[in-house]
């Protein structure tokens, strides 16, 4: 029996995001080094606005809408990749995709319930600072749109 892989490498993915935020944490949340100077640096920070668009925005909406948000979102996304398989439509290229949407979601989860904020650590000068977790929901959200747009296994089609 062939074991998916959203079961094994969802995991981990959320526990290598977690750990590098508590080494961060623990023993390097006063650092600021360039990676690729003058453009990206390690600069950790917390972000306790909970979300960029409150960020952006100023919202002011508490910790409490953004755990609910994230928890609708995570039952969205299983119930999406469910649906999914229930077509029949399967890859090993589909399944990673939504293994990483799913532990950027954890992620994200985690980062409001226990972190209180995100523990944002990759700096783009001038732009803004983002983590891991971030990587992996931006990408999985970009491949699943490439996905979409090339009819990968008549993906779109099949709908």
């Amino acid at each position: 029996m062939r074991i998916n892989i959203i079961w094994w490498l969802t995991p981990l993915l959320i526990i290598v995001e977690q750990v590098i935020k508590i080494i961060i944490y623990r023993c390097y949340f006063c650092l600021e080094t360039p990676l690729l100077p003058p453009w990206v640096y390690f600069r950790p920070l917390f972000n306790r606005d909970y979300s960029w668009i409150n960020s952006l925005f100023q919202l002011g909406l508490c910790r409490l809408c953004h755990i609910i948000v994230v928890a609708i979102a995570i039952v969205s996304i299983l119930l999406l990749y469910f649906y999914l398989k229930k077509r029949q439509i399967t890859s090993g290229l589909l399944d990673f995709t939504f293994s990483v949407l799913f532990a950027g979601a954890i992620c994200s989860l985690l980062d409001k319930v226990f972190w209180d904020g995100s523990l944002d650590y990759i700096w783009l000068k001038g732009f803004f600072t983002f983590d891991l977790k971030d990587v992996y929901i931006n990408g999985s959200l970009g491949l699943i749109i490439l996905l979409f747009i090339f009819d990968h296994q008549g993906l779109r089609s099949r709908l």
